[in-house]
This record gives structure tokens, sequence and C-alpha cells, in this order.
């Protein structure tokens, strides 16, 4: 039966008898097999009707214009006459690629294996389901429409799977590399990882800590954290005071007023625009007897100078009555702008010795654990531990990293010929201070020479 053999008539059903048909489909092929040349559109387009002498049958429209219509959409699987004549308005006439293409975007059935596939199919409707509060955070992501702009939007932003993308959307990131770079660095939230990198903290951890501690800046963070590593029990003045006093001119005889200017002086890298001390700062040093106190007192100080109560002044000890830590490496290669022999025990205990000849006696050494396999005389090693003591730093970390630790720890004097720049571009302490206890030397056949050695 051809379209164009039927006609179509508005009608509406009454009293008449009617036989009700529940399948269009039955409804069609009734018509076909009687030869049906006019089918009553009935009810105001909710019904199709056929009338003959005794009653009429009948089937509900569902909102297709014709049988015919109505024969294709089933067949083709369309679950309404809306989606039928939508599709069909696009040149679609079935609905397995009707729904590739509104519900994913797809209208080619290989593409939509491979989204499935790798699930991003299932994916776009895990990201529908995220609740509205994550999709707000995430105001400049793409609208995604279906899975289709999900998929192309994961692999323009260098996602390998819907989930990462999903747990990225969660955390507020919108690219890949961002997002790993955040979980390398300990942060789950975008909010977190763009302040901390802004303030210029390295990773979560320190980040954390800082904001217990009240601290904003990773800069702060780490002139808050040398302060207290030298003198946890001490407040952040007296440990700063330390530090300067430290760095004083051996045999120098300076005064409390001078003192309180100095400290005073450096202070200033402590506050904040406003010329406030920071809020974790601890102050106690306010007036000079408060200073004299301290010079007379702290245990620390004796390390440095010797405080006259009658003349009111510090003076400042020779370098030989210090502390010192050699550069095990260093000296055992007796490195020289740059050249170094073959590293032997023998520059060690020809150092250690001349050291006390000067009048050191607090001598450590540190060393890398991969110098041992190096040196040309190892069976000297039991001499040198009887003449200072020596210590190793663990496999695979180096000796350098201790140096500085215990430099910081004791403010003592450090003897090598390493400038330490790639330690001074990475932290601010060692760049401003390491040169103010860093001693060189000069080892030869005559002896060893020390220029700031008297």
């Amino acid at each position: 039966m051809k379209p164009n053999q039927i006609s179509y008539i508005k009608a509406q059903s009454n009293n008449a008898a009617t036989i009700e048909l529940e399948s269009v489909l039955d409804f069609y092929k009734y018509a076909e097999q009687h030869h049906v040349k006019m089918i009553f559109v009935l009810n105001n387009g909710e019904t199709f009707g056929i009338l003959t002498n005794q009653f009429i049958v009948q089937t509900p429209t569902n909102g297709y214009e014709t049988i015919d219509d109505a024969k294709m959409g089933l067949q083709n699987k369309f679950p309404s006459s809306q989606d039928y004549y939508t599709a069909k308005s696009e040149g679609i006439s079935n609905y397995d690629l009707y729904e590739m293409k509104t519900k994913h975007g797809i209208e080619d059935k290989e593409v939509l294996n491979k989204l499935q596939k790798e699930g991003f199919v299932e994916g776009f409707e895990n990201y529908k389901n995220l609740n509205s509060d994550i999709q707000l955070k995430n105001s400049e992501l793409t609208n995604f429409k279906n899975a289709l702009d999900f998929y192309n939007y994961a692999k323009e932003n260098g996602y390998f799977s819907p989930q990462e993308l999903i747990e990225s959307i969660k955390a507020g990131f919108h690219k890949a590399n961002e997002f790993k770079d955040a979980l390398n660095r300990g942060f789950d939230n975008k909010e977190d990882y763009k302040e901390a990198l802004e303030n210029g903290f390295p990773d979560f951890e320190n980040y954390q800590k800082a904001k217990k501690e009240k601290v904003t800046t990773y800069l702060e963070f780490r002139d808050k954290q040398n302060l207290e590593l030298s003198s946890p029990d001490l407040p952040h003045d007296q440990s700063l005071l330390l530090l300067l006093l430290s760095k004083l001119e051996q045999g120098k005889k300076i005064g409390v007023t001078k003192l309180k200017l100095l400290l005073e002086d450096t202070l200033s890298q402590y506050k904040t625009d406003d010329g406030k001390l920071y809020e974790w700062f601890q102050s106690s040093l306010k007036k000079n007897k408060d200073y004299i106190s301290f010079l007379e007192t702290n245990p620390n100080v004796s390390q440095f100078g010797h405080y006259d109560t009658d003349g009111e002044f510090l003076e400042i000890f020779q370098l030989q009555n210090r502390s010192i830590v050699i550069d095990g490496s260093n000296v055992a290669h007796n490195s020289q702008n740059g050249v170094r022999e073959k590293p032997s025990i023998a520059n060690l205990i020809k150092m250690v010795r001349f050291l006390k000849t000067k009048g050191f006696s607090d001598i450590l050494i540190i060393a890398d654990a991969s110098l041992r396999h190096k040196l040309i005389d190892l069976e000297k090693l039991s001499q040198l531990n009887d003449e200072a003591k020596y210590l190793i730093a663990p496999a695979g970390v180096q000796a350098d990293v201790y140096l500085i630790d215990h430099v910081k720890r004791k403010h003592c004097l450090l003897l090598s010929n390493d400038a330490f720049k790639d330690y001074k571009m990475a932290d601010p302490w060692v760049a401003v201070n390491i040169d103010y206890y860093r001693l060189t030397f000069m080892i030869t056949e005559e002896g060893v020479f020390m220029p700031d050695i008297k």
C-alpha cells in the first residue's frame, strides 16, 4: 500500500461501535489487507480509524501523523513520534543512528565503539551526575553537550581517561598537566594549589604547616624555620641575635647599643609592608638591660665571644675558638678552581693537624658515602678517626646537605672551596649567610694555607 493511495479525514467518534487495536502495526496490517482507501484521524488527532459497515476499527496515533510514519517509527525502534519526526527532519531514519548523534554527538559507529571502549560514553554520564556545586566551581569548563564533546575536551587538554578528567574537574582543574603537578605536590584542589604556588610553596606539606603557623609565603616560612632550627627554645629575636653574633668580625669589640641597632636593622626582613613584625615572630629584647641579661646568661653566646660586664661590650673570639666542620670530599680531593686530584685520607689528616696547630679543637668531618670507593689510601681511615670525628652521609644523599644543615644549626665555621652556588640559588639563607662561615684552603707539598686563619 502506497501512502498516496490513502486519504485521511479528521473526524470525531461518538457512540458508534468500535474495535480498538492495541498495535498500530496491526492496524496498518488490517488496512493493507482490506485495501483501505480512507483512514479517519479522530479525536483531535489522537486516534486513527477505519470505517466499516458495522463498526470502526481504531488505534491511538501516539502523535504520528500517518500510519506509514507510525510503522516506520516502530520498525526503526523510535521510542516516540517526537523522536521520529525530529530524526526525519534531520534525514535520519534509524533510531540507533539518531541516538548516537543526539546523545553522544557521533554519527560514525566506529567512533562510538572507540568512545565506549575507552569509557568516555559512561564517563560522560558520570560527569552529568556531578552535583551542581562542583560544576559551579568549574565555570571555565566547556558545557559538554554529549560524549564526543567530553572526549574531545579530554584529549585536547591532555587527559588519558574519563576518570582522570572527572577527578580533575572535582578538584577544580581544567588541564591534565596542571592536575598531575598538583597531585605530585600533594594538593587535592586547585584553590590551595594556586595560592601555594603564588606564595612560593613547593608542596602541600610545607603549605599546610605554614598555614597552621600563620605564615603567608614560603620565603617567610623558611626564615622562621631557620631561626627555630638553631635555637628552637628561644624567642625569635634572641635566635636572630645569635646569628648576628656568629658573623661578627673576629677580635671585634661591640657595645650593647650597637648590637641593639644591628638587630633592629635586621628585623626589617621580618616585617610586613606596613612595618609590623610577622604575627608569628616572638620578641623579648626591648631595652638595653634585656640585651645585657641575654649576653651574660645565654650559654650559646660563649661560642662567639665574651661579655665584659665592666666595659659593657662583647669581645668576639678569634676563629680558632669556634667549632669547624670540614667538607671531607672537597678536602680529600684538594679541589682548587674546579681541578680535582685523586682523593686521599692524607689530605684530611694534614688539614686536621694544621687546624689543631692553629688552636682549633672542635673539629668535625662530613663526607659523601661514595668517597671511600675513590680513596687511594683507604687504609689510613682509622688513623683519621683518631684525629677527628668523621661522619659519612647516607648513600644517595650529598654531604653538602648535611654540611649546610650543620652550619645552620650550630653557626659554626665551614672549611670548603665549594662556593655552593646551586644551594645559594635554592635557599635564601645560604645565599645570605654561608660565605660568612666558609673558609677556603690550599694544600701543597709545603703544607696547608688558609688566608682567613692568622
